[in-house]
């Protein structure tokens, strides 16, 4: 695909005009004994919308050249607070590569967030000009927006897995799939038989991605998927007590500690009665320094690798299909909150089992 930036010859080109006429519907300014019509202003404006040209003047004083500037765009908000930090490690990797490449991050923060999301349009496409191009991250994406940055050909890669029409999107993504897959499969070697996954049950990808790896797994060992979706954690507990529940993969969106406090009232202690494995780090920092099992999302990696992506784009490099998606590892991490099933026989057949209990008090 081609990536360069669009110019007023494209639009020109496009609505059949002239570039002093597309110069001129941009400005508003109408030299005398100049007509415009209506409907030739309009061709113009629809030619500006399909292709996405930028009218910023840095963009313009700066046409045909490259800024090394690479530009960061998040749908959520970027510094949170309550101690929630999920977005830190990626800028951390960017921030790396970048170093190593020669280029500056623009962080784009104008646009306010709504009903918890952002958008990258607020004020039209106009900010993208200032940079060569945009890593886009964030749950809780604009398909529209993807899809209008595709139409135009301006370089960006998204943080995360996105599908795309045609497969054309670039991303860097964590194997949600393959992970989820492993931390099943290390609950049913361990003896548990009634697994229950317990998190929101979304439409984004990451979440798609988590559920097709439980479901996969529990259906290949011959087990029933059980979900387990209340969002209070007291109701959550009361779920996994009246479903006979052993063992949990908990999505990060839930809070593990306060599971963990809502089953101890319920004098169902991890790992006792109930082995909990995370799938992913948790959107909210750990209050108190438990062990927790499950798996790791390699963000700083992630943002690193997607930045590398971004500049062989912006340079017109010839980009293997191959590589613009990649899907990175979630390495897995041992903690102490897996345990066979209460009464099951330990490894190696040497009696029930009888695993250390966490401190969970507060």
């Amino acid at each position: 695909m081609p990536r360069r930036r669009i110019t007023q010859a494209d639009v020109a080109a496009m609505a059949g005009v002239s570039q002093a006429t597309v110069s001129f519907v941009l400005n508003d300014r109408v030299p005398e004994g100049v007509h415009i019509s209506a409907d030739t202003r309009q061709r113009v404006r629809d030619a500006i919308r399909i292709t996405g040209y930028s009218a910023n003047p840095v963009a313009q004083r700066l046409a045909g050249g490259r800024n090394q500037i690479i530009g960061v765009f998040t749908y959520e908000a970027t510094f949170p607070g309550g101690g929630r930090d999920f977005y830190g490690p990626f800028l951390v990797g960017i921030e790396h590569a970048a170093e190593q490449l020669g280029i500056d991050i623009l962080l784009f923060t104008s646009a306010r967030v709504v009903e918890g999301r952002r958008r990258l349009t607020r004020d039209g496409w106009q900010r993208l000009g200032i940079a060569d191009g945009c890593l886009l991250l964030g749950q809780h994406e604009d398909r529209s927006e993807l899809q209008h940055l595709l139409d135009t050909n301006y370089p960006f890669a998204f943080i995360g897995k996105r599908a795309s029409e045609g497969g054309r999107l670039p991303y860097v993504g964590a194997d949600y799939v393959t992970a989820t897959r492993r931390a099943v499969e290390r609950l049913v070697a361990l003896g548990h038989r009634r697994i229950g996954y317990v998190g929101e049950l979304g439409t984004d990808q990451p979440t798609l991605d988590r559920l097709e790896g439980y479901r996969a797994t529990v259906q290949q060992a011959g087990l029933s998927a059980r979900l387990v979706t209340e969002e209070d954690p007291a109701a959550t507990a009361a779920a996994v007590v009246d479903q006979g529940l052993t063992a949990l993969v908990v999505a990060p969106e839930r809070d593990a500690e306060e599971l963990s406090d809502a089953l101890l009232a319920r004098d169902v202690r991890v790992p006792r009665d109930v082995s909990v494995l995370l799938l992913g780090q948790p959107h909210r920092r750990l209050r108190r320094p438990q062990e927790w099992s499950g798996f790791a999302i390699p963000r700083e990696e992630m943002g690193a690798r997607a930045l590398l992506m971004l500049s062989r784009l912006v340079a017109n490099d010839d980009v293997p299909e191959t590589e613009l998606h990649q899907l990175l590892e979630c390495p897995e991490v041992e903690g102490a909150t897996a345990a066979p099933p209460p009464g099951a026989p330990a490894p190696g057949g040497q009696g029930p089992a009888d695993p250390t209990e966490l401190a969970t008090a507060p």
